[in-house]
């Protein structure tokens, strides 16, 4: 007799989604871990989080548009250097 034998079968992404709800997770078989990797990974691909942090603190527009510029700048210069 296996002693080390799994309970379970893993689980599949498919069997863990609920038809209708983008972000509702379901958990099978007790195994809460890739049901929570799942749902972080919708968490960060929909964009929601974002969207939280940057609606924390108010910001005016002229520091948008700097904070923007100061960005591209940057990025500039990081593809010259790499060019």
């Amino acid at each position: 007799m296996e002693k080390n034998k799994k309970p379970y079968k893993k689980v599949r992404r498919d069997d863990m989604e609920i038809v209708g709800n983008h972000m509702a997770v379901k958990v099978v078989h007790n195994q809460i871990e890739p049901a929570l990797k799942l749902w972080k990974n919708r968490l960060k691909d929909s964009g929601k989080l974002d969207e939280v942090r940057d609606r924390k603190e108010f910001l005016k527009p002229s520091v948008i548009k700097r904070k923007k510029k100061e960005d591209a700048i940057r990025k500039e210069a990081r593809n010259r250097r790499f060019q």
